[in-house]
């Protein structure tokens, strides 16, 4: 350090200095080699509580931005990783075979379906808002159980303000289901209305039914014999 000092750069990094600038800042400013130079230049230096409370600002500042970044780069390396477990846990399902499917099926209405014995009327009744899963289980009526068309009832159930026509087009397409045969019903509570967003369920709550108490016994076996195997 013992070389030539430049006093207008010296002077000029004590008034960047006072301003709360840090030696980074001050070093590009006056174009310096190194923040040696600076360190030798302020060792007797002291600054003002302005100044180290501006510079306390901004090393906070610089601080919050790193975090920031950090963070959203975390964030995106989380989400591309859970994309990866995904799509991995997806490809270790292959086509499930009909054995397969009806063990689904059952598992679903295990857990989705009604099951009460003591209603007058037994029937098989399955509700979800789930458009895939509703597939899945007709398909499960229609293929497996060779349950008739006709013997299919469909209901929705929406809350008002929600357009009855494009819900039963929906419907239909999905599980290409009759539109006339799709009943619309609206139920919504005033202790509810205000809590549920205004897009709540868009598609409603849809529910299938058959009517046939051996056909409900039959199911409820089924389940016996999966709970058996839990046993």
């Amino acid at each position: 350090m013992g070389g030539y000092i430049d006093p207008v750069k010296k002077e000029k990094a004590y008034e960047l200095r006072i301003e709360g600038k840090s030696y980074n800042e001050i070093r590009k400013i006056l174009n310096l080699k190194s923040k040696g130079t600076l360190s030798y230049w302020f060792k007797d230096f002291r600054l003002t509580l302005v100044a180290k409370k501006r510079l306390a600002d901004k090393i906070k500042f610089a601080q919050d931005r790193g975090l920031l970044r950090f963070n959203k780069e975390r964030t995106k390396k989380i989400l591309a990783e859970n994309k990866k477990i995904r799509s991995a846990a997806a490809g270790k399902i292959s086509k499930l075979e009909q054995r397969e499917a009806f063990l689904v099926a059952v598992a679903l209405y295990w857990g989705e379906g009604s099951q009460g014995e003591n209603s007058r009327f037994q029937s098989i009744e399955f509700s979800n808002s789930n458009p895939v899963m509703m597939k899945f289980f007709i398909k499960f009526l229609r293929e497996v159980m060779k349950i008739s068309e006709e013997k299919i009832k469909f209901t929705v159930n929406i809350y008002p303000g929600y357009n009855e026509t494009e819900v039963i087009k929906f419907w239909s397409k999905t599980l290409r289901f009759p539109e006339s045969r799709i009943r619309i019903t609206n139920y919504i509570s005033g202790a509810s209305k205000l809590k549920r967003p205004k897009r709540f369920l868009p598609h409603g709550t849809a529910a299938i039914r058959v009517n046939s108490r051996k056909l409900f016994f039959e199911m409820k076996g089924y389940i016996d014999g999966l709970m058996a195997q839990i046993n």
